[in-house]
């Protein structure tokens, strides 16, 4: 799975369904990130209280 990170909002994105509603439009591109780590994003959330985008997550549940 690839994550967005936005940097600027301490959010995480889950690429496939990150879209308008998710708001890191305003996010510059200097501060955007993209990856494939789990590790990586488990440590975002644990040490630096990153979140993981609400939206993305509602998107998530219901394709489930």
């Amino acid at each position: 799975m690839n994550y967005f990170i936005d940097h600027k909002k301490k959010q995480i994105h889950q690429r496939q369904h990150a879209g308008d509603r998710c708001g890191f439009v305003e996010t510059p591109v200097n501060k955007r990130e993209f990856t494939d780590s789990a590790a990586y994003i488990e440590q975002l959330i644990t040490q630096k209280m990153y979140s993981m985008c609400v939206y993305c997550r509602s998107v998530q549940i219901i394709i489930e």
